[in-house]
């Protein structure tokens, strides 16, 4: 066998490599041609982490129809203890005529805006309260599952027309304010739990398809200065070995 048939038949498997890891280096990719399983499945795993940031997208906005409730019973829990206040002044047997038409002003007054938030606050054209329970659902995972959430069991209307027990009408609703953000502050925390797994996943997802698709720099630089030095070497073996062959031709001539 000639001296340079082994290296000569290395050189091809040498410079094969070498073309590849060229081809990864400047294209970014690390799957080639024959890779179609790999670049499936990369895909595949890139799409099921998408789905994921779409649930956590949508679930932002259920969060924020639940943060709304919130900020509105924060503000409907200070009317409704305006309005207890009231109706405990209003007993007192030492006010005055003025007094008595200034609380029954003030009673009427808060109660209407107490009412008006509970039966016209909306976010999305869709009201957020009411004098009944208010439900929705909202995806909690890709599979099409739903969660519902809840702002309301319903907060009954105040609708008075003085201060005179207005401190008990104040009472009612606040209980029902106070039951209203348990439901919330619930949800809030389940909503954010559900987010909080798919953000997980869709991270652990997105970097399992990059490892899948994408070059690492580091090992093809490394892979391609070896293969350079091994394709130099053969090369230079090839060249020895033939000369080598001429020089027993030489002498056999």
């Amino acid at each position: 066998m000639s001296l340079a048939l082994y290296p000569s038949l290395k050189i091809g498997d040498t410079e094969r490599k070498l073309r590849e890891s060229i081809s990864r280096i400047t294209t970014g990719l690390n799957l080639l041609g024959g890779s179609g399983g790999a670049f499936a499945q990369s895909v595949a795993i890139k799409a099921e982490a998408e789905s994921h940031n779409q649930v956590i997208s949508t679930s932002k906005v259920a969060q924020d129809f639940l943060l709304t409730a919130e900020a509105a019973l924060v503000e409907l829990a200070a009317l409704a203890t305006r309005l207890r206040e009231i109706g405990v002044a209003d007993t007192s047997s030492t006010n005055s005529a003025s007094d008595t038409a200034a609380l029954n002003a003030e009673a009427i007054a808060v109660s209407d805006s107490i009412d008006d938030i509970v039966s016209s606050l909306q976010f999305n054209n869709i009201n957020v309260l009411g004098t009944g329970s208010v439900t929705k659902t909202t995806p909690k995972d890709i599979d099409g599952g739903l969660t519902t959430i809840k702002t309301t069991d319903g907060i009954a209307a105040t609708n008075i027309s003085d201060a005179t027990n207005s401190n008990t009408t104040a009472d009612t609703a606040l209980a029902s304010i106070t039951t209203s953000m348990g439901h919330v502050s619930g949800h809030l925390a389940s909503l954010q739990a559900f987010g909080d797994v798919s953000s997980s996943v869709s991270a652990i997802e997105m970097q399992s398809a990059a490892r899948l698709m994408d070059t690492n720099f580091a090992v093809e630089t490394a892979k391609l200065l070896k293969n350079s030095l091994i394709s130099s070497y053969a090369h230079a073996m090839v060249s020895e070995a033939n000369d080598i062959e001429r020089k027993k031709l030489i002498v056999l001539a």
